[in-house]
């Protein structure tokens, strides 16, 4: 497509289960804007290599519907991916405009309640001005100082959900490049520069796939460690601490 909003999505089958509760937390894997769910070929690859079981891709067309209508069909996919796999709780993992559906997702719809972590990759969490040049409904929403962008920022609260954000200072999409951190200190968020990583790149990288995988690994936090967040949490005198930039060559994957 010539504007470069498309988010497909596409249901697989669940995998065996490998008997490790780290590995067989379902997992889905959200397209961004201009490619559909072939692009994540190689994710999915290393995620399966990995023992990880339960991939799933979704494909929608964001022509026709805005970011909390697609966040609504997501909604429906996780549902669905939870009754097939027993899972409590998924993974998900987006890239571009998928990272800001799955925060639409995590904080306006019932996201909260069944996703474990959250990665985004090369996502415009504070909008982006190559939005002005695009067309379409979801463009629009994805540009800084958008309602959609507004209500995300204002409206995010502590849950028990971990976020990932990874962001390349060579993302010609995403500017300036700090658009794609998660910076609202209640989400406490882990924001992880790429150096030299462009928008596309960023889901085709070994170095990224690698530390997604890595991500995902992590078991999911015991029930019993979890902080207990109150309906005001939003409105607490202290924040959680917030989390510093980790750039992937620092950390030796480079």
């Amino acid at each position: 497509s010539d504007d470069g909003m498309i988010v497909a999505w596409a249901s697989t089958g669940t995998g065996m289960p490998s008997g490790g509760q780290d590995r067989d937390t379902a997992g889905s894997v959200v397209p961004g804007d201009g490619h559909n769910s072939a692009a994540w070929f190689m994710m999915r690859k290393a995620l399966k290599r990995a023992g990880l079981t339960g991939v799933h891709t979704l494909n929608n067309n964001p022509l026709r519907h805005d970011i909390p209508e697609i966040a609504n069909k997501l909604s429906d996919r996780v549902e669905m991916i939870r009754m097939i796999t027993s899972a409590n709780k998924v993974n998900i993992v987006g890239h571009s405009l998928g990272g800001v559906v799955t925060r639409w997702y995590v904080q306006e719809g019932d996201g909260d309640q069944t996703v474990n972590t959250a990665i985004t990759l090369s996502s415009p969490h504070k909008g982006t001005i190559a939005a002005f040049v695009l067309r379409g409904r979801t463009a629009k929403e994805c540009r800084p100082n958008s309602w959609v962008i507004k209500r995300l920022r204002s409206n995010a609260e502590p849950t028990n959900v971990r976020w990932v954000a990874f962001y390349g200072d060579a993302d010609a999409l995403v500017q300036p490049m700090a658009a794609a951190r998660i910076d609202e200190p209640s989400l406490a968020a882990r924001n992880v520069l790429v150096p030299g990583m462009g928008h596309i790149g960023m889901r085709l990288d070994g170095d990224v796939v690698n530390q997604v995988v890595e991500e995902l690994l992590r078991p999911p936090v015991a029930a019993a460690e979890l902080p207990m967040f109150a309906p005001r949490a939003k409105r607490a005198s202290k924040a959680p601490r917030r989390v510093a930039d980790v750039s992937l060559r620092a950390l030796g994957n480079g």
